[in-house]
């Protein structure tokens, strides 16, 4: 498990298995987590971190949104109270595949949130609010004074992915997360990053929408390049490569960009 210290009393902790991240808000004696990893193992190592090397207790843990590469932690923390959207249920059983161990991740909220909560935890102040893009039950972080955006998987790297969504609510997602306008994010994956991966979504998006309606007459769709659909300067990486080509066979499959709305 990697251990990124952004604050004196903020940390990012990114696990091994799909680089599932979370994010540990000290106060005092206690911790606020965002998301708990994809693993039982990272999960212990986060147990672990929390409880001997900072001698902390979790309270709460939110979900950014409820898929088991984003809960596995859930179930290690028993005196924690879990908060997430109201259509957490609905997300949880979009999931395609789950392995025997990832079932087990499952544990009930125990506090909703239907559009918007508050929480001043330490010397921080959490706008929590529902932004759903990457799924219904998605919420976005609003951390002060940390100019800190915690976005759930709404940004897979410098992209998107519409495999549980629609474009649109995509194009209101990155909205809302752009009119926030902090300097920096958080994912559900890998490392803090700079908040140029919202605009370089939108980007993505429009281009995503424009090569769809001009290879529609060629059949040539699923043959576009992600580094077409990217910002000048910009380099694609491997991961987003995944995304990026199943984002070409979903548009296929559910009729994507077929007029001039999306």
């Amino acid at each position: 498990m990697q251990v990124n210290q952004i604050e004196a009393d903020l940390y990012l902790l990114i696990g091994d298995t799909y680089k599932s991240n979370s994010t540990a808000l000290v106060s005092r004696d206690e911790v606020l987590l965002i998301d708990g990893m994809g693993s039982r193992a990272d999960a212990e190592k986060l147990r672990n971190f929390i409880e001997t090397e900072l001698g902390k207790e979790v309270r709460f843990i939110i979900s950014t949104h409820f898929f088991t590469d984003h809960l596995a932690a859930l179930n290690f923390f028993p005196q924690a109270k879990v908060v997430a959207h109201k259509n957490y249920l609905d997300t949880f059983n979009s999931e395609r595949y789950r392995s025997e161990e990832e079932e087990s991740y499952f544990r009930e909220p125990d506090i909703l949130i239907s559009d918007e909560l508050k929480i001043r935890w330490g010397r921080y102040e959490l706008d929590i609010f529902h932004n759903p893009g990457h799924t219904s039950s998605t919420l976005g972080i609003d951390v002060k004074p940390a100019k800190l955006l915690m976005v759930g998987d709404t940004l897979v790297g410098n992209i998107i992915y519409l495999s549980y969504s629609t474009p649109d609510r995509f194009v209101q997602a990155l909205e809302r997360l752009q009119a926030r306008g902090r300097s920096r994010v958080i994912s559900s994956h890998g490392d803090v990053r700079s908040a140029a991966a919202i605009s370089n979504a939108q980007f993505y998006l429009e281009r995503l929408a424009d090569h769809t309606r001009e290879a529609r007459t060629s059949g040539e769709l699923l043959e576009t390049p992600l580094e077409t659909c990217l910002p000048p300067g910009v380099e694609p990486t491997a991961f987003e490569k995944i995304f990026h080509d199943r984002n070409l066979k979903t548009i296929l499959e559910q009729n994507f960009f077929a007029g001039r709305e999306s």
